[in-house]
C-alpha cells in the first residue's frame, strides 16, 4: 500500500513541477514568437499525445523531466517563411529570457505555495519542553534559571518568533548550515494552571552536532524532551499489515488496558509498546460500548541503532485542537505572501550554502537524495494531508529551480553561461566548445543520479 501511495504521490509531485518548469520555457516563448513544436512531460516514447494549434502536446514513459522543442534551424530544416520564429534566429537576450523563464517559475512558483500554505494555516504542537535532559546543551544552558518551572515555552530564536517544533528543527538546521555555535533562546516558564510569567534568554551551544548525521534527532541531542497533552488512547488509523490491524484493531476504538492494567494515556501505551519488541501482550479494547480481549504480537523495528517495538496504529490527535499545547497559524493575503517570501529567501540561501559545502568538501554527498527517496517522502506527505504534501513540492520547487541554474551544460544554467560568454563576446561560443560542455556535463549528471540512487537505496535498507 505504501508503495501505491509513493507512485501516486511522486506522480502528482513531478507531474506538477515539471510542467510550471516547462510551461515557464513555453510562455516566454510564445511571448517572443518562438513556435513550440512538442510540449512534453517526461521522456522517452509518448503514451500519451494531442496537437493543438501548432504544438503537440505529450506525456513521456519516463517520468523523471520534461523538454519543450523549438523550431530550431540547427535541428532540422526550417521553411523560409518561418526563419524569423526560429529559437537560433532569436537574439542572445531573447534566448537567456526564455531559458531562464523555466527555473525562475519554479522559485516563483515555490514562493506562491509557501502563501498558499500560509493562508491555509499550519496546525503543530507548540514548543514547549519539560526540564531538559541531564548533561545535554540545553541543561548547560539552563543551569542558572529557575529549576522550579516543570514546563517551558521556547518563543523565539535569534530574534525570529518560532510557534511550532518544527520551526524550531529548522532554526537548529539553518545554525548548523550557517556554522553558527549558538543560537540565543528566548523562553518563558510555562504554567498550565495560570498564566506566562518573566522569560528567560539563553545561549544554546550546537557544536556538539553534526550535520553528517543525516538520521540524527538534533533536538533530542540537545536535550529537548518536548511536552504533550495527555490523550486518551482512542485510535484513528491502523496501519496494514501492522500488529494492530491483524488483531483487528480499528479506526474509533478505545484500547483500555494491557495485561489487566488500565490505561488512559496514549503516551502511557507508545512507552510500554516500544520497550517490548516481539513479545505478546494481552490488550483489552472498547468498541461500540462492547469490551474484548485480543493477544497481540508487537512487531521489532529498528530506531536510532536499537530495536523497539511497533504497535502500527495512530492516536485520534483531534484531542490535540481543544488543548492549550496545540496552534495553528494563518495569515491574511498579503502577511501570506510576505511571510512566504521571507521563507523562500531563507530556503533559497540555506540551499546554496548546502551545495558550497557539498562542493568543498566540508559535507557529505549523502545529503543528496534522488527519486526513490522523493517518491517516499511524497507518499508519506500525501497521506499526512494537503499542508503536508504541498510543502514538499514548494520545496521540491525551490530545489529544481537552484539545480537548473547550476552552470553545468545539459542544464538550463549551462545554457544560461553560455549565453553570458555571447553577450560579452558578442558571438556564440563553438560547436566544438558546446560538444566537450555537453560530454562533461553528461558525464556529472550521471554520476549524480547514480550517487543519488546508492544514496536511496542505502536509506531504504537501513530503514
Amino acid at each position: 500500500m505504501s508503495i501505491l501511495w509513493a507512485v501516486l504521490g511522486f506522480s502528482l509531485l513531478i507531474g506538477v513541477l515539471v510542467t510550471i518548469h516547462e510551461w515557464g520555457h513555453f510562455a516566454v516563448a510564445r511571448l517572443f514568437n518562438v513556435k513550440v513544436l512538442t510540449f512534453s512531460v517526461g521522456f522517452g516514447r509518448a503514451i500519451y499525445k494531442t496537437k493543438r494549434g501548432e504544438t503537440e502536446y505529450q506525456i513521456g514513459l519516463i517520468p523523471l523531466g520534461g523538454y519543450v522543442k523549438f523550431l530550431d534551424e540547427r535541428v532540422e530544416s526550417v521553411a523560409e517563411h518561418e526563419k524569423a520564429r526560429a529559437f537560433n534566429q532569436q537574439s542572445v537576450y531573447k534566448r537567456f529570457a526564455i531559458v531562464l523563464a523555466g527555473p525562475l517559475i519554479n522559485l516563483l512558483f515555490a514562493w506562491f505555495l509557501f502563501a498558499v500554505i500560509n493562508m491555509l494555516g499550519v496546525s503543530s504542537l507548540k514548543p514547549i519542553f519539560e526540564a531538559p535532559t541531564e548533561s545535554s546543551p540545553l541543561a548547560s544552558a539552563m543551569v542558572d534559571l529557575d529549576n522550579n518551572h516543570q514546563a517551558w515555552w521556547l518563543v523565539e530564536i535569534d530574534q525570529q518568533a518560532v510557534s511550532s517544533w518544527p520551526q524550531v528543527q529548522q532554526a537548529v538546521l539553518q545554525g548548523l548550515v550557517h556554522d553558527k555555535t549558538n543560537l540565543s533562546l528566548l523562553l518563558h516558564p510555562f504554567d498550565t494552571e495560570s498564566t506566562l510569567v518573566q522569560p528567560q534568554r539563553i545561549e544554546l551551544n550546537l557544536s556538539g552536532l553534526d550535520l553528517n548525521n543525516v538520521k540524527s534527532n538534533w533536538l533530542s541531542e540537545l536535550g529537548f524532551k518536548p511536552k504533550a497533552p495527555s490523550l486518551e488512547p482512542w485510535i484513528d488509523e491502523v496501519i496494514t499489515g501492522s500488529p494492530a490491524f491483524k488483531a483487528g484493531l480499528q479506526s474509533g476504538d478505545r484500547i483500555s488496558a494491557v495485561n489487566g492494567q488500565v490505561v488512559n494515556d496514549w503516551q502511557a501505551l507508545v512507552t510500554f509498546v516500544r520497550a517490548h519488541p516481539n513479545e505478546s501482550h494481552l490488550i483489552t479494547f472498547e468498541r461500540n460500548q462492547a469490551q474484548y480481549d485480543v493477544m497481540i504480537t508487537f512487531e521489532a523495528v529498528e530506531q536510532a541503532g536499537e530495536q523497539i517495538g511497533r504497535l502500527g496504529a495512530s492516536v485520534d490527535q483531534t484531542q490535540l485542537q481543544h488543548s492549550e499545547f496545540y496552534t495553528i497559524q494563518r495569515f491574511g493575503l498579503f502577511a501570506a505572501f510576505e511571510q512566504g517570501w521571507h521563507q523562500s529567501v531563507k530556503l533559497l540561501n540555506m540551499t546554496l550554502v548546502m551545495f558550497k559545502k557539498m562542493l568543498v568538501g566540508e559535507v557529505g554527498l549523502a545529503h543528496l537524495s534522488g527519486p526513490l527517496s522523493i517518491a517516499d517522502f511524497s507518499g508519506q506527505a500525501l497521506q499526512s494531508g494537503l499542508i503536508s504534501f504541498l510543502s514538499l513540492m514548494a520545496l521540491l520547487s525551490l530545489s529544481l529551480g537552484i539545480l537548473n541554474l547550476l552552470p553545468i551544460p545539459m542544464l538550463d544554467g549551462g545554457h544560461l553561461m553560455y549565453y553570458l560568454v555571447e553577450m560579452i563576446r558578442g558571438r556564440p561560443v563553438s560547436e566544438r566548445v558546446e560538444e566537450i560542455g555537453y560530454r562533461i556535463g553528461l558525464m556529472l549528471i550521471v554520476g549524480l543520479t547514480i550517487l543519488a540512487f546508492t544514496n536511496d537505496l542505502v536509506r531504504i535498507t537501513n530503514g
